[in-house]
């Protein structure tokens, strides 16, 4: 089977996070044996100011493993005109696609991640050449109501002509439904990063929780220092070790010294996937204080280490948390925060570890997203046959 990734946005490179678990799904379906391709047109934005101008507007092959990617690099010129911008994103799109099937041949199935860009270059590629999509939604961008009015007609057309959909949680298929043509949805979650399914030994530090993410205001950082500080006032044994940066890391340092916890708050910074995974296994409690998540990789990381997580109903831990694995509670609620850390750290025999580490492995094991997909593509190319 030979399945073309078509992301709304890419990583560059190794080391480039921005749309990795795309990425981490393609080299999943390459090792379960498809054959994979990826073309993703790499728009700078104006904000990056004269680097946005000076960038490459080349295309690139980045032999990906054994995965051809191929990229066209080029700028969105008019933020004032966002329609034009799609519509040449669009068009490079189609010149990769065009370039990419005359060197590697036409795909079985055509994968979107996100509708946003991706939609309407996949719609475009239907057209033209009947190949089936099916589309993955993962962006915040519908729940934080930030799509402008010009932009649902060619969201919902896209839609209408997927042969399947699907969305990183329960919450955000529901939303999805609502928000276009009342469509099901369903839930696919995104699959946990198969270093994460190692199991290591190490022993727990009881009075240790831990936070990961990049530091903006939606993340709610801010209410869980807050949060914590109310329990280090009550559990003076605490700490609190938050991994990542940002716009906000300052500000928060700052609150920090401002709640008197600076002593008991360490700020790791930026850390590499292994010390992200290190940090969540030896702590006793992972919490996730976001206003909004799609899903929440963080917290199937977590959760795959054996620990416990408090999180915000905020869209995505919904999903994922079920009886045994930790506490939800409401999104921006400092105390009710405090309060599920606490019970977490007090009660540890209620979650026990082992189990938790295998309900994860069970559900969002790479094993477990290769066996949906599989189905969902043989669906589209059979839909496809029988058109």
């Amino acid at each position: 089977m030979h399945v073309l990734i078509l992301p709304s946005w890419y990583p560059l490179n190794n080391e480039d996070l921005n749309g990795c678990f795309f990425r981490e799904q393609a080299h999943a379906l390459s090792r379960a044996g498809m054959r994979v391709g990826v073309i993703a047109p790499q728009f700078r934005s104006l904000r990056q100011g004269v680097k946005a101008i000076t960038g490459s507007y080349a295309t690139e092959i980045w032999m990906d493993n054994n995965i051809p990617t191929y990229f066209k690099h080029g700028v969105f010129c008019f933020p004032k005109v966002p329609y034009l911008d799609l519509h040449r994103w669009v068009k490079a799109g189609l010149k990769l696609f065009e370039r990419y099937i005359k060197e590697q041949g036409e795909p079985d199935v055509i994968h979107v991640h996100s509708l946003l860009l991706a939609g309407p270059l996949a719609l475009e590629i239907y057209k033209k050449y009947n190949i089936p999509y099916c589309v993955t939604e993962h962006s915040t961008t519908f729940a934080r109501e930030l799509v402008s009015p010009w932009q649902w007609a060619l969201l919902r057309e896209s839609e209408n002509f997927a042969s399947h959909l699907s969305a990183v949680s329960n919450e955000f298929c529901l939303l999805l439904k609502q928000k276009l043509s009342g469509k099901e949805w369903e839930f696919l979650p995104n699959l946990l990063d198969r270093k994460f399914a190692e199991e290591i030994p190490i022993l727990k530090k009881d009075n240790q929780f831990c936070a990961v993410g990049w530091m903006q205001s939606k993340k709610g950082f801010d209410i869980l220092l807050k949060a914590f500080s109310i329990l280090y006032k009550e559990k003076p044994e605490v700490k609190l070790i938050l991994g990542g940066d940002g716009p906000e890391r300052e500000n928060l340092q700052k609150l920090a010294k401002i709640l008197n916890i600076e002593e008991a708050v360490t700020f790791a910074g930026a850390l590499p996937r292994e010390s992200v995974r290190l940090l969540m296994a030896e702590s006793a409690c992972f919490v996730l204080s976001s206003h909004v998540e799609t899903f929440g990789v963080v917290v199937i990381e977590a959760l795959s280490q054996g620990t416990p997580v408090v999180a915000t109903k905020c869209g995505g831990p919904e999903s994922i948390i079920v009886s045994g694995d930790g506490i939800l509670v409401e999104v921006a609620d400092a105390n009710a925060l405090a309060q599920a850390m606490k019970e977490v750290g007090e009660n540890p025999e209620l979650y026990d570890s082992d189990s938790i580490r295998q309900r994860c492995l069970e559900r969002f094991s790479e094993k477990a997203f290769i066996s949906r997909v599989k189905e969902i593509y043989k669906h589209c190319i059979a839909e496809s046959i029988n058109a």
